[in-house]
């Protein structure tokens, strides 16, 4: 792909055909910027990946290009994947302060260190052939930003993820008159925040939220449990507050809260009042209307504080009848069966349980159909490329923006790996570039490919049969086995005479096959014991022959 002085390429590397791995670079002939650099959590059917994250060996070819990252705000999907990058790339990275504090205990667990600079709103920072301009948005993390770019092709905005709250609550809104300013001069490109365009309407605000909230604590006698998203500073000040208004304390469980509160109470961004915080281990002294819990596991986590409290395994908290439990965060979807799990088991306990569904205690951090209108009559862009969302949401938004005045034309939706080129006359769709998600397990980084997972999936589904014969090498004579061990396979003592007959099927090949070439011996007992299989019990396991000759 060859760029041209004057034009600018904007390269999806995630993000867009998804929910996650939100990574996005612009590019001249001489300069690349990222903006944002997520991770996606892994689907069911990525057995034992820990993490997704973008591809990113088509920029690092030209890494000397790279100039800096760019953050729009702190959650995982746009920061989770800086710790593989930096170590390739020594640049700086900019975003609010808390962004970098997150990104920094990131980075610290591995010693990764790096150049992190953070900016105020409507600063503008030049970089390379670019200037930033950041504008606060209202998200469902505090301090994240929409950015207006100033590049060598015009320019252009990315909203990053955002709310237009109408009646914000502590200055948390979106900067409307500062983006309309900011493009007035005209906009050549906008590249908005799709998540929620198949939702109606505005989405509720926090000051709804907080009403709702209030009503519960002004009627429970019991103790009050809420679990939320670690990042969500902005509803933690609301429970806070309203817990101390209501004479009630607050015990945190949790490591990532724990930490989130303190990177954001060393900010100022904060302020729980003297008295109200104690330690969980403390509330077995307080009445049961004095109490209030935030803990982790609003996605029903199986080691989080809340699915440890709902099995009766958490060290020092224990559900009991008349607690109330509020989750007040969105189920993610994905996450949805193992939610129902901590609240099905929480109901057992005897705990009354409120979530999004009955009662609203979560509002959506992402802009509903009529805020992403009000941000396209704001910006009134020439080109428009939804982004941060699934294709269908994609689609949706593209034609949103048809109906805002722009061209069918020039409203595209690309994908992930898919580059558009902006000329001085027009467009340029570039040649797709290979897009696949790189799958983190452990230490490991794009060693798990298609054939791993398959195995896995094997093992998952069938299990495995370990059949261990050890052959004298010199007489040919076997010296121990067959043995046959099962793994996720069958209940060995209810089976065992099919054990038996395999052992059978074994010594059958060794009579037939021989013992001079082991690797045909191997490829024989594998086909024959899975043919056995199938026929006695119409199951197909991996089947592992370990022959060893000594």
């Amino acid at each position: 792909m060859t760029i041209a002085p004057g034009e600018l390429t904007v390269h999806p590397l995630g993000g867009l055909g998804e929910i996650g791995l939100n990574c996005m670079a612009l590019r001249t002939h001489d300069a690349t910027v990222l903006i944002d650099c997520g991770l996606m959590f892994p689907e069911d059917y990525l057995f034992g990946v820990d993490v997704v994250i973008p591809r990113f060996e088509h920029i690092l070819e030209e890494r000397e290009k790279i100039k800096a990252i760019v953050l729009t705000h702190g959650h995982e999907d746009h920061i989770g994947a800086l710790p593989w990058l930096l170590p390739h790339v020594d640049v700086p990275v900019y975003g609010s302060d808390f962004t970098l504090a997150l990104v920094g205990a990131k980075l610290a667990e591995r010693c990764i260190e790096a150049d992190l600079r953070p900016v105020t709103p409507r600063e503008r920072v030049e970089i390379g052939p670019f200037a930033f301009n950041f504008f606060p948005v209202c998200h469902s993390i505090i301090k994240g930003y929409a950015l207006g770019i100033e590049t060598p092709r015009g320019r252009v905005v990315h909203t990053g993820d955002f709310k237009i709250d109408r009646n914000p609550l502590d200055g948390h809104a979106t900067d409307l008159d500062g983006i309309r300013a900011f493009c007035d001069p005209g906009v050549q490109l906008l590249m908005s925040d799709s998540t929620n365009v198949e939702r109606d309407g505005f989405a509720l605000t926090e000051r709804e939220i907080k009403a709702s909230l209030r009503e519960i604590f002004d009627r429970t006698r019991g103790r009050i449990i809420i679990t939320l998203f670690s990042s969500h500073i902005q509803r933690m000040q609301e429970i806070i507050d309203l817990a101390a208004a209501c004479g009630r304390k607050v015990a945190i469980s949790g490591r990532s809260l724990s930490r989130n509160i303190d990177l954001a109470r060393e900010l100022g961004y904060l302020r729980i009042p003297g008295g109200t915080l104690v330690e969980a281990e403390e509330i077995g002294s307080l009445r049961d209307d004095e109490v209030v819990l935030l803990v982790t596991g609003s996605q029903g986590e199986p080691l989080a504080a809340l699915s440890r409290m709902s099995m009766d395994d958490h060290r020092s908290i224990r559900i009991k009848k008349g607690d109330l439990v509020l989750l007040s965060s969105r189920f993610i979807p994905g996450n949805v069966l193992a939610i129902t799990k901590v609240i099905n088991r929480l109901y057992k306990l005897g705990a009354e349980v409120l979530y999004e569904k009955v009662q609203a205690i979560h509002a959506s951090g992402h802009a509903h159909r009529e805020e992403l209108r009000i941000m396209l009559e704001t910006v009134r862009p020439k080109y428009f490329v939804p982004v941060h969302g699934e294709y269908r949401h994609l689609v949706k938004h593209s034609r949103l923006a048809v109906e805002c005045g722009v061209a069918p034309e020039r409203a595209l939706v690309l994908e992930d790996g898919q580059p558009v080129t902006l000329l001085p006359q027009g467009i340029r769709l570039e040649d797709a570039l290979p897009a696949e998600r790189i799958l983190v397990d452990g230490k490991g980084v794009g060693d798990v490919g298609q054939s791993v997972l398959k195995e896995r999936q094997l093992l998952a589904g069938e299990g495995m049969v370990v059949v261990l014969l050890v052959i004298d090498q010199d007489t040919g004579e076997i010296t121990l086995g067959p043995d046959i061990v099962s793994k996720g396979f069958i209940f060995e003592q209810h089976y065992s005479h099919l054990l038996e007959d395999a052992k059978c099927v074994v010594l059958e090949e060794v009579e037939e096959v021989g013992t001079a070439n082991l690797k045909r011996l191997k490829e024989r007992v594998r086909g024959s014991l899975r043919r056995f299989f199938r026929r006695v019990l119409e199951r197909d396991p991996v089947v592992v022959p370990l022959i060893i000759a000594v």
